[in-house]
């Protein structure tokens, strides 16, 4: 923030000898504006220069100021929203605030939501000074945000992080975390603009009440004072309320420059230094703010897919089938690539790579269209015990019993079952015992206690097995755009034809579902079957494969294409079937 030096009344013979200077540097989150070029050879250089802690598990700082930036800024908008109501004048940069608010209250709550402080801690840290024990990322962002006064776009994200990356490969956590590292980093510079708002506000309402104690001071013949030290926007409040008096403050402006003397500055270089700080406050605060509203609509999904060194060594999946694949699927195994690998981006590039190189060795050795040749079987197929043994993978003691018990489901469910059973039978006849109940009364017991206690064995399990065993989602193709031609898909729909109004009633809902599905690539079919009759043949029969077969034609003549049919009718004539007695259709 641009201040002027503090000069003490105590000191102002001794000043002689002494120069403080007017000060016009930025905030700490402001340094050198630098081109994208320049940018990318910064980021180059951060990545040789940052150095990872080997073990850091402290303080997940930036993540303890969020709550106290959150607190500040609510004042600061308090503040400059009453000044509103009240008709005070504000700085400029305020109204971004005060326009903008609700978008940087939802994005401290979604920073607080997506960045817990476990997520936070198991991120790899820095062991360099100025940012010991910061969270690498942060540390990436804040110097993003310093060289760029805080205004991001999709090309300055991507390449500073492309460029970054060509030196020091980032985890798939840290991709991740990307996102909210620059609203934290934006929030601060935020709040750090508002602390400098509120500073200046404060120095004006100070100027007004020396300006009203200096009008008491001289008509009651008294000398004018200054406050020992005092802000740039102290004097220029302070001038603009002795233009307002007149030649009567010519005494109480003689003092102030004789004050601002001893800085070596004159009073234009006070106003001077005021209007350039107001200037680039209202510059960064609308950096910020504009920037902050780019991370809150920016699709993050394309974007780490787009830097991500694993993601583009994964699209090179021999068969190509990765890239054809959704996001939730291609997610999945990137996770596995972080399962299979330590907590860095060097070592998640080289399992990546060996998961290739197993998937293009398969590819030679068994044809490119065998299941082995696609990247997936190594991750999270069969192949996955073999690729262990290449990367040097040791499951921790919690996942190989796991691996166990599904290895054994089956005897494990029953077993688990069978056993909680005995044990309830054994209570119920231990009870039985207590109350000195014969033998015979003890066995009927524990047959009568067997059906509750069985009951309560597979409610158990199943409970049991819901919370061990999640849903397995199998790997899907992502069709938005259509399905391509090498996939094209008959959908057929089973029906019985009994009647030709039956038959027009089965063509008229396949329409219902083609209308819903009108991709080129995508066909419809009716696979028909005749009831079941005492003769091969039936009077209604022909009328009702003629009433399908005409309808077919007609959907294929307002639906299809001139190239190809899109519907189509597959029918089964009837066959004797002697076990039964009846003709089958």
């Amino acid at each position: 923030m641009s201040i002027l030096r503090h000069v003490s009344a105590r000191q102002e013979s001794e000043a002689a000898d002494r120069q403080p200077p007017i000060g016009l540097g930025a905030n700490s989150l402001q340094s050198e504006l630098l081109g994208l070029e320049q940018l990318e050879e910064r980021a180059r250089a951060l990545a040789a220069e940052f150095t990872l802690a080997r073990r850091h598990r402290g303080p997940a700082y930036p993540l303890q100021s969020l709550a106290e930036n959150a607190r500040r800024l609510r004042h600061a908008y308090r503040t400059f929203a009453v000044d509103i109501r009240r008709g005070v004048a504000s700085p400029p940069a305020s109204e971004w605030l005060l326009d903008n608010f609700h978008l940087v209250e939802a994005e401290i709550r979604n920073v607080a939501h997506d960045l817990p402080s476990r997520y936070y801690l198991e991120l790899p840290k820095l062991a360099a000074r100025d940012f010991a024990g910061t969270a690498r990322v942060y540390a990436m962002a804040v110097e993003l945000l310093r060289h760029s006064d805080a205004r991001l776009d999709l090309v300055r994200l991507t390449r500073f992080m492309n460029a970054y990356q060509t030196v020091a490969p980032l985890s798939i956590g840290e991709l991740w975390a990307w996102p909210s590292m620059l609203k934290l980093a934006l929030l601060e510079h935020v709040r750090r603009i508002a602390d400098e708002l509120l500073a200046s506000r404060a120095a004006r309402l100070e100027a007004d009440e020396r300006f009203a104690a200096f009008e008491r001071a001289r008509a009651a013949g008294g000398p004018p004072e200054l406050p020992p030290s005092f802000h740039v926007a102290f004097v220029d409040q302070l001038l603009q309320r002795m233009r307002e008096y007149g030649a009567g403050s010519a005494e109480l402006r003689q003092r102030l420059e004789e004050r601002l003397g001893l800085a070596q500055a004159s009073v234009e270089d006070a106003v001077r230094a005021e209007h350039q700080r107001q200037a680039t406050g209202h510059v960064s605060m609308g950096n910020s703010i504009t920037s902050l509203r780019l991370c809150a609509t920016l699709d993050w999904n394309l974007y780490v897919e787009r830097v991500s060194l694993v993601e583009q060594i994964l699209r090179r999946d021999p068969p190509g089938v990765y890239a054809r694949m959704e996001f939730a699927s291609r997610d999945r195994y990137r996770q596995a690539v972080e399962e299979l690998s330590e907590p860095t981006g060097e070592a998640q590039v080289r399992v990546a790579l060996r998961a290739i190189e197993s998937a293009r060795q398969a590819a030679e050795r068994v044809g490119i269209d065998a299941k082995a040749a696609h990247v997936g079987h190594h991750l999270i197929g069969p192949g996955r015990r073999e690729l262990e043994i290449d990367v040097a993978y040791h499951p921790h003691f919690a996942r190989r019993v796991r691996r166990f018990i599904f290895a054994q489901a089956t005897p494990f469910y029953l077993g688990s079952i069978a056993l909680l059973t005995l044990l309830g039978m054994t209570l119920a006849v231990g009870i039985a015992g207590e109350l000195h109940a014969g033998s015979w009364a003890r066995l009927w017991v524990a047959v009568v206690a067997a059906i509750p206690a069985s009951d309560l064995a597979v409610s158990l399990m199943q409970r049991l097995v819901h919370r061990l065993a999640s849903p397995r989602k199998l790997p899907r193709l992502d069709l938005r755009g259509g399905v391509p031609e090498a996939a094209r898909t008959m959908v057929i729909v089973p029906c019985l034809l009994p009647s030709a109004d039956v038959a027009r009633a089965l063509v008229e809902r396949l329409e219902v579902h083609a209308l819903g599905n009108m991709d080129r690539n995508l066909h419809f079919a009716l696979l028909t079957d005749f009831p079941d009759a005492p003769t091969e043949h039936r009077a209604e029969d022909d009328a009702a494969l003629a009433a399908a077969r005409a309808g077919i034609e007609a959907l294929n003549d307002h639906y299809a294409p001139a190239d190809r049919d899109r519907f189509y009718l597959f029918h089964r004539a009837r066959r004797w079937n002697p076990s039964e007695g009846v003709w089958m259709g």
